[in-house]
């Protein structure tokens, strides 16, 4: 590796990234044999910087430059797969395997290529070859455990990603599918996030899913609290009972029931302050309290996947408008 070599990839991997285009882009334009490395480490950083179009130019004229280097068509497919340009970033990379069929990382692209794209069969196949030729890589098992989920396996899943976690506990891919498949407790849940973001201040999916880890601390024992001191007040009489009460306690459990250690003991409370049951008739409370508990989890998880579904197109949508 010459000087000029060592020093881009000092300055890239110590993140000093306009530093870094700064000496690397007049050096791709010198058309001498360090230009190679100038390109590699160019496009490096603008994909680091997600300015992935001028990364697409940068790659555009390494090719013509180079166009025996299968790492820079390896660029262009994974920018592509960036942009959500799924079929031109499949193409990339059939070409790509075409000229070297024996590279884990391609492999790898293709079947996240083909997951995005929803062709979990084929995606499975493709990761397969993958591992087969390192079986030990984690991103390469990662993957393996989303397609699995898709497949419909997820106790699977959860091992895959336990196993990862067990060899590189701070993988931040990792820990984001843990969150969501591994652990259905809230607090496991903020211990992960916030191990994803110590890692990376900056993931923005794993800060919004801690707000709304928080926001549900803050929210749902102030309307528990609030209902609970409306249904002492029916108990004792101190206004008339309300019809709704019942149709009221229900919607709450769609938003209660995510942690069962504060939900089921308020559901057993409100039941025993609003309903008229005899002493000997416990499990009549506890029945009820336990079915709308159960109600709400349902409903709550249904409401759940329809505005993951809603934000899901609302992203592919801004990114189809970005293209």
């Amino acid at each position: 590796m010459s000087d000029i070599a060592k020093r881009l990839d000092v300055l890239y991997e110590l993140k000093r990234y306009e530093e870094l285009l700064h000496v690397s882009i007049p050096l791709c334009a010198s058309h001498d044999e360090e230009s190679m490395s100038a390109y590699h480490y160019t496009i490096l950083t603008l994909i680091a910087l997600e300015r992935l179009d001028e990364a697409l130019e940068a790659i555009a004229q390494a090719l013509e430059q180079f166009p025996l280097e299968v790492h820079f068509l390896y660029f262009q497919a994974f920018v592509f797969f960036k942009q959500n340009r799924l079929k031109e970033a499949l193409s990339c990379v059939k070409e790509l395997l075409s000229h070297e069929p024996n590279h884990g990382a391609y492999h790898h692209l293709h079947a996240q290529v083909l997951v995005e794209l929803s062709r979990y069969i084929e995606a499975k196949r493709a990761i397969d070859k993958a591992l087969a030729l390192d079986a030990h890589n984690v991103d390469f098992l990662l993957t393996l455990a989303i397609i699995t989920y898709h497949l419909g396996n997820t106790p699977i899943a959860c091992e895959i990603v336990t196993a990862i976690l067990a060899s590189d506990p701070h993988h931040a891919g990792a820990l984001h599918l843990y969150s969501m498949l591994g652990t259905s407790h809230l607090f496991e849940k903020s211990n992960v996030l916030r191990k994803i973001l110590v890692r990376n201040p900056f993931d923005v999916e794993g800060k919004e899913n801690l707000e709304s880890i928080k926001r549900y601390y803050a929210l749902a024992p102030a309307l528990m609290l609030a209902f609970l001191l409306y249904a002492l007040g029916e108990h004792f009489e101190m206004w008339e009972k309300s019809p709704h009460t019942s149709g009221v306690l229900l919607l709450l459990s769609l938003y209660v029931w995510r942690d069962w250690r504060l939900s089921l003991p308020f559901f057993v409370l409100c039941f025993a302050l609003l309903g008229n049951v005899a002493w000997h008739e416990w499990y009549v409370t506890l029945l009820g309290a336990a079915m709308y508990y159960v109600m709400g989890r349902i409903g709550g998880q249904v409401v759940g996947l329809v505005f993951a579904k809603i934000k899901e197109i609302i992203y592919k949508g801004k990114r189809w408008m970005n293209r």
